[in-house]
């Protein structure tokens, strides 16, 4: 994020770092096990901060999304691992579990999470990258759950996408922009916590 100070999974929305809503979410649904944090030497802040709250952290390279995947996959053991990046503030516990429901009867080694680009512009976002599925654009969101042997074997990976309509998977916050309007989805929601 050029436009904000420090490291992203830091930044503060309505007073709570962004990572911490995303691993509250995690941490509440149903279906989920153990949590680990993919970091990298890129953000040392983001990683004393996780082990302070006393979450797993799992160091990587840093070179790109795949390659730190891969050596997080390497120290996970489950079978199957939902991935979901720190920068999608909205998430709920209930939207993670809707994710791991499509993801049962999918019948796919890959599925990953989409919402329509309509929703995502309705929320004064810019989609990065924009898909066509059954003749409507769609937005990759970053969450998807993999087979993780598959994965780590270089297998080709049967692939699937769950398109959902839902805010809490169209805003990743990029810009400052984007941190103000996941701030005032928040705020809209009653999610005023108190700061822990």
């Amino acid at each position: 994020m050029r436009d904000v100070e420090g490291e992203k999974p830091l930044a503060l929305l309505l007073g709570r770092p962004m990572i911490d809503r995303v691993l509250d979410a995690l941490a509440k649904a149903r279906g989920t096990g153990r949590l680990v944090v993919s970091v990298s030497e890129n953000t040392p802040l983001t990683t004393d901060h996780l082990r302070s709250r006393g979450i797993e952290v799992v160091s990587t390279s840093g070179s790109d999304y795949v390659t730190d995947l891969r050596q997080a996959l390497k120290h996970i053991r489950s079978s199957e691992v939902l991935i979901c990046p720190a920068d999608l503030p909205l998430i709920t516990s209930e939207g993670v579990e809707a994710v791991l429901s499509h993801f049962r009867v999918a019948g796919v080694s890959s599925l990953s999470v989409a919402v329509p680009a309509d929703l995502v512009r309705s929320l004064g976002a810019v989609p990065s990258y924009v898909l066509e599925e059954n003749g409507r654009e769609i937005v990759l969101c970053g969450v998807s759950v993999v087979d993780r042997e598959q994965m780590l074997s270089g297998a080709t990976l049967s692939q699937g996408f769950a398109v959902i309509e839902d805010e809490q998977f169209a805003l990743n916050v990029n810009t400052r922009e984007e941190l103000r309007r996941a701030e005032e989805r928040l705020h809209g929601r009653g999610a005023c916590e108190h700061i822990r």
